[in-house]
């Protein structure tokens, strides 16, 4: 984008600028090209997002299918939504969603963090025994 000429960049923002600067640059492959990365960006990241979001379901609610239907009516109407909104509504969209799963894992993990400090004491003592036996062998 800073490589196009004023012309192309002049009143667009956006995908409009991204596709207008790929199509100046590598021809009119550009836009078609851009769409296909932006769909596959996109739908794997919603895969990931579904996974994730589906093991904490089964993990707060147990594997109930009353719970898993909810949670997938639930992301079928976001999946909705995310195609007919607003790209900026969409976007603010998730953002709240990264910070509820930061707030709700940050609650999650602070109770947790002295199992997790002793178990890595655990390792590391294991580590530095196990390295020191295959030092003195291999002398």
């Amino acid at each position: 984008m800073l490589l196009a000429p004023q012309s192309i960049r002049d009143g667009k923002m956006g995908m409009d600028l991204l596709q207008s600067c790929m199509d100046y640059h590598i021809g009119s492959i550009g836009t078609p090209l851009v769409a296909v990365i932006l769909f596959l960006f996109s739908f794997s990241t919603f895969l990931g997002i579904l996974f994730y979001a589906r093991s904490n379901v089964a993990f707060l609610f147990g594997d109930k299918m009353k719970a898993q239907d909810a949670y997938k009516i639930l992301a079928l109407i976001m999946m909705f939504v995310g195609g007919i909104a607003q790209y900026l509504f969409v976007w603010e969209l998730g953002d709240l969603g990264v910070a509820l799963m930061t707030v709700f894992n940050i609650i999650a993990i602070v109770p947790m963090s002295k199992i997790a400090l002793d178990s890595l004491d655990d390792y590391e003592e294991i580590y530095i025994k196990n390295n020191k036996t295959v030092l003195l062998e291999k002398e």
